[in-house]
């Protein structure tokens, strides 16, 4: 029965946390759910640091890390327009992601996102396409 349910709740998070990675402008947009479940609703100031995981051959971020040396991160934004939230990820870009994916370089593309964790930090993968 906890494998029933938690194949259940596995399906349902896949559903509903995922993130919309545009390599036109390199950005990625946060879907709702994704975002409640990183806790950005409670955060004054969010930040995000993206990287690659070599291990997995895929990419992450992290929401408000904490580094001892200065860090390139990147400000959570809320687009009023299209009222979606999302971030620039410039280094490593959406085109080298799309690259590695073995995607098409200049299209938007809708990608699941798993949360791990590695000790107590929590990170979220940018899963490749299936």
């Amino acid at each position: 029965m906890k494998k029933l349910f938690k194949k259940i709740l596995d399906w349902f998070r896949r559903r509903h946390m995922y993130v919309i990675a545009d390599g036109s402008d390199n950005s990625i947009t946060l879907s709702r759910a994704l975002f409640h479940h990183m806790g950005g609703m409670e955060l004054e100031q969010a930040k995000v640091f993206a990287f690659y995981i070599p291990d997995d051959n895929t990419y992450g971020f992290i929401l408000n890390p904490q580094f001892d040396q200065e860090t390139q991160l990147a400000d959570i934004q809320y687009n009023e327009k299209y009222r979606t939230i999302g971030f620039p990820m410039l280094n490593p870009s959406v085109a080298r992601m799309f690259y590695d994916y073995q995607m098409p370089a200049l299209i938007r593309a809708k990608l699941n996102v798993k949360a791990k964790t590695a000790g107590d930090i929590t990170y979220y993968e940018i899963c490749p396409p299936r």
